[in-house]
């Protein structure tokens, strides 16, 4: 064996080495552990890390590397010139005189071998958070005298256009990839295929999935049949599922390969009764299944295995992570049993993943409130983390007859696709949700919860009565009678009144006296309740007047979304009262540039007046490390600049005076619909004045979000401001470190002692659960159900949703995934992940939204509504399926999203069709 300074050249599968990633790359490496473990691996040899840095040993070589790493990650064009460069360079270089003789002397060493595999190995392949699949080049049938070129090819396909851009985009620098190449005897399979050992459609940990077919796996990859495909179920060994598929044909080996020749497949046509018969029997199909468990366990997480039949024995050929499993969920139940956990931040129409420190204050005040609810009695853990997301145990109200319905009916005004998915897991498992109704046993904890609800809310019943009757006589709370002011006091509690950054944090966490807050805030929102119930009342005695009853619900100029619309719009007045101020503005100036401008002294001062009002409220809200709008106004001043472009001046206040102009046309037409008979002014009357009320108290359910935002940016300050004492301790470099903490860790180092903890890695971790998509529902067993609306009157093609504000628009889409770095055109349909309090802005030019997130009730919805906007949300994948550009016509009715042109592109031009301004059509 030829050794050099950097180490072994070939290293055996069995030599202890060869488990090393840096020296046999990510597949050798898993191989070696499997080889070392008697697992079933062919036999076979590494050419290392070692070789790959032999051949590239030149300085061309390395400064185009360097240059590769200096490249901006979004510049794919760049980088695709950078690597073909580099396949290039290298593809001209030999290996040296050591390590060719290193590998013929390994050659030698297989006996009556005619064909061998040869496989990329990547030290930053196979990996748990990195999926290089298909990125490098895997050679089958290669002859004796064909192995060098082919492990050259394989070193230089790790600069494949590919794996260039998959690397930059993940953080993974150039100079840190290094490749090594399998060699192996290829294997005469009867049959091939590939086994996971947790199914990667469902994240089922307990499910194993196979698909197989005759001859050499690769017709599977390269798709030319439709394999076998089964289910095991792990914990049983029962077969779940067997598919048996359409095998047309098999590659198999050439039986009279001679040394020449550098492919030793052939592709072979099947005879029709082998088409369609099974490749694995049930004994096979267990005994494969437990090669992949003994692999799991040894490589630590669910593998996605290789695996070939020959002489009635399986060989596993490769193994590598499951990269596309969403995590467990975390801690796991501690009784054994089935649990289902529902998203926090799908509710809260905000699913995106938030870093340590943020989970561990919701945490936090979740178990605090399902505490002071004596709802948490039966849980051990009511909240888990997952992927960086917090979900909440909702198993005990499954398990529940008298609550499973009513939750499942309720989540879906708040979030259609949660609700979906809990009853489809009810319905296909209902073994694990049996309930015995209301025992003798049960009785104690029903009557402790009971109990505790009434000694909570009791107190607060006289006030919330009396609250209820003021609204009604017309002397309901009002935005500027101070109570909401009160109720945000409460949600900021102690926060503000501590003294040093340490007692301020500990007042995040700890300074609200639950039992209070609930028996403040539900007298202060009670006439919320009422408005509902009212808007309910409105829909069930007016079925045919549906447009009516929407339009009384919109035109407030009291509401806080119209308000913060209505402040950009006279921003953007302001602006055009002062020209060099307008012209600046279009020209992307910030804040700070402005101050330079003349005739800015106005601007900004109505700007922070603005500010001095809605200044705390940001994108992502209960993400305590996002930036508010005082701190990073760019998202408003592009909202400003874009009204500039597409208003002129009063079109805010004109639009929503004619929102009001309606809602008052629409309330006299539905008065009018019960004038009749003898008691036709009695119920005229009657319906003037529940719509007057109904008017008077629904534009206040911004209010309470309105002021939780102020309590959010006095934790994000607390928080922020240990951050800062830590770096001036020297503990930190940047004061947003503390988001990478948990609780325990920020409070031991408050108290002296000395971090130890890998921020950078929880920044890279943080980055890549933000690129993961969070499931509404998810399992202990890992199960992602993500829930699935149904209609079955949605034109062929169409996406489907929840219908959520009437109407129908046809326009073109625009897909915003950051509204902090995007703008809307006026009149094109918004398309969005989700929209909370903050997307508030762009809702001023939408011509209507498609959101993958939300409900009846959720803030989008919402908005919408009172815009008169058709919307549809709940859609799966929407701004994945849809581009910007493209037009679609959704109708927010019936819940559909059409795509009317599968080829535009970003930046096509369309046809305006809406009269007066808009680029949309409203029917």
């Amino acid at each position: 064996m030829q050794e050099d300074s950097n180490g072994s050249v070939v290293q055996w599968f069995r030599d202890l080495d060869a488990k090393e990633i840096t020296v046999t790359g990510g597949k050798g490496a898993n191989l070696a552990t499997l080889t070392r473990a008697g697992l079933p691996v062919p036999q076979g040899f590494v050419i290392t890390t070692a070789a790959y840095r032999d051949l590239i040993d030149s300085p061309a070589i390395q400064d185009a590397i360097a240059r590769l790493d200096a490249l901006d990650p979004g510049d794919t064009d760049a980088l695709t010139a950078g690597a073909a460069e580099l396949r290039s360079l290298i593809g001209y270089r030999e290996f040296s005189a050591d390590v060719e003789a290193a590998i013929i002397d390994a050659m030698t060493s297989f006996e009556n071998t005619d064909s061998y595999a040869v496989r990329s190995s990547a030290t930053a392949e196979d990996l748990p958070s990195a999926s290089f699949a298909g990125q490098h080049e895997t050679f089958l049938g290669v002859a004796s005298n064909g192995i060098f070129d082919r492990v050259c090819d394989c070193m230089v396909s790790l600069f494949t256009d590919r794996a260039v851009t998959y690397r930059a985009r993940n953080g993974i620098a150039h100079t840190d990839a290094e490749m090594a190449v399998v060699v192996q005897p290829m294997v005469d399979a009867v049959a091939a295929g590939v086994l996971f050992t947790a199914d990667p459609t469902s994240g089922n940990r307990h499910v194993a999935l196979i698909d197989a077919s005759f001859g050499l796996g690769e017709s599977i990859v390269a798709g030319d049949v439709t394999p076998d495909h089964a289910l095991v179920d792990i914990r049983t060994d029962e077969i779940v599922e067997y598919t048996i598929g359409t095998k047309t044909v098999a590659i198999e080996l050439h039986k009279d390969s001679t040394p020449d020749e550098t492919d030793g497949t052939q592709r072979v046509e099947l005879p029709p009764d082998r088409r369609e018969s099974r490749v694995l029997t049930d004994d096979q199909l267990r005994t494969l299944v437990g090669l992949g468990e003994r692999a799991e366990t040894l490589l630590g997480a669910p593998q996605d295995v290789e695996w070939a039949l020959t002489d009635d024995q399986f060989v596993l050929l490769q193994s590598r992570p499951i990269t596309s499993l969403f995590p467990l969920p975390s801690p796991a139940p501690d009784d054994d049993r089935l649990h289902v956990y529902i998203s926090m931040g799908h509710m809260q129409a905000m699913p995106e993943a938030m870093p340590p420190l943020v989970r561990d204050v919701w945490r936090t005040y979740t178990g605090n409130a399902l505490s002071a609810a004596g709802l948490n009695a039966s849980l051990s853990n009511p909240t888990v983390e997952a992927g960086g997301r917090i979900y909440i145990d909702v198993t005990s109200f499954l398990r529940d007859a008298n609550t499973q319905a009513w939750l499942i009916e309720r989540l879906a005004a708040v979030n259609e696709l949660i609700s979906a998915g809990l009853d489809e897991i009810v319905s296909r498992r209902p073994e694990e949700f049996e309930s015995r109704g209301v025992t003798v046993s049960a009785l104690p904890g029903y009557m402790a919860t009971a109990g505790q609800v009434a000694r909570l809310i009791g107190p607060a019943i006289p006030r919330i009565i009396w609250n209820l009757l003021s609204t009604l006589a017309g002397h309901g709370p009002t935005p500027n009678d101070g109570s909401w002011a009160r109720l945000g006091e409460l949600f900021i509690g102690e926060v503000t009144d501590d003294t040093t950054p340490e007692s301020r944090a500990r007042a995040v966490f700890e300074g609200i006296d639950f039992g209070r807050f609930l028996r403040e805030v539900y007298p202060q929102i009670s006439p919320l309740f009422l408005a509902f119930a009212l808007g309910g009342w409105l829909t069930r005695t007016f079925p045919d007047h549906s447009e009516d009853v929407n339009a009384v619900g919109r035109g407030f100029e009291r509401d806080v979304v119209t308000r913060i619309n209505l402040g950009l719009g006279d921003l953007a007045d302001v602006a055009r009262d002062h020209p060099e101020v307008a012209a600046a503005l279009r020209d992307g100036a910030t804040l700070a540039e402005l101050e330079t401008v003349e005739g800015s002294a106005v601007f900004i001062e109505a700007f922070e007046e603005f500010l001095d009002e809605f200044g705390h409220r940001s994108t992502g809200e209960i993400d305590l490390s996002r930036p508010r709008w005082r701190e990073d106004p760019s998202m408003l001043l592009a909202v400003i600049r874009a009204n500039l472009a597409d208003e002129t001046a009063g079109d805010h206040r004109e639009r929503i005076q004619r929102l009001e102009d309606e809602a008052e046309a629409a309330a006299s037409r539905l008065e009018a619909s019960v004038d009749g008979g003898l008691l036709g002014p009695f119920r005229r009357r009657y319906v003037r004045w529940l719509i007057r009320t109904y008017r008077e108290t629904v534009y206040l359910r911004e209010y309470p979000k309105q002021e939780a935002a102020r309590a959010f940016t006095a934790w994000r300050t607390a928080l922020l401001d240990t951050g800062e004492l830590l770096v001036a301790e020297g503990q930190f470099d940047d004061p947003d470190d503390v988001w990478y903490l948990r609780r325990n860790e920020l409070f031991d180092a408050l108290e002296g002692e000395r971090i130890d903890v890998d921020v950078a890695a929880r920044r890279r971790e943080h980055v890549q659960n933000a690129d993961v998509d969070a499931p509404p529902v998810l399992t202990s067993e890992g199960e992602a159900v993500h829930g699935h609306p149904e209609s079955e009157t949605a034109p062929e093609g169409a996406l489907v949703g929840t219908g959520v504000s009437s109407g129908v628009v046809e326009g073109v889409a625009r897909v915003i995934r950051d509204p902090k770095t995007a703008t809307i055109e006026r009149g094109e349909i918004l398309v969005a992940p989700s929209t909370d309090p903050g997307w508030t802005p762009l809702f001023l030019n939408a011509a209507g939204l498609v959101s993958e997130v939300g409900g009846a009730v959720s803030h989008g919805a919402l908005v919408a509504r009172e815009y008169g906007l058709p919307a549809v949300v709940s859609v799966p994948k929407a701004t994945k399926r849809i581009r910007t550009g493209q037009r679609i016509r959704i109708d927010g009715s019936s819940g559909t999203v059409e795509l009317l042109d599968t080829q535009s592109a970003a930046g096509d031009e369309t046809h305006v069709e809406q009269p007066e301004t808009d680029s949309s059509r409203v029917e």
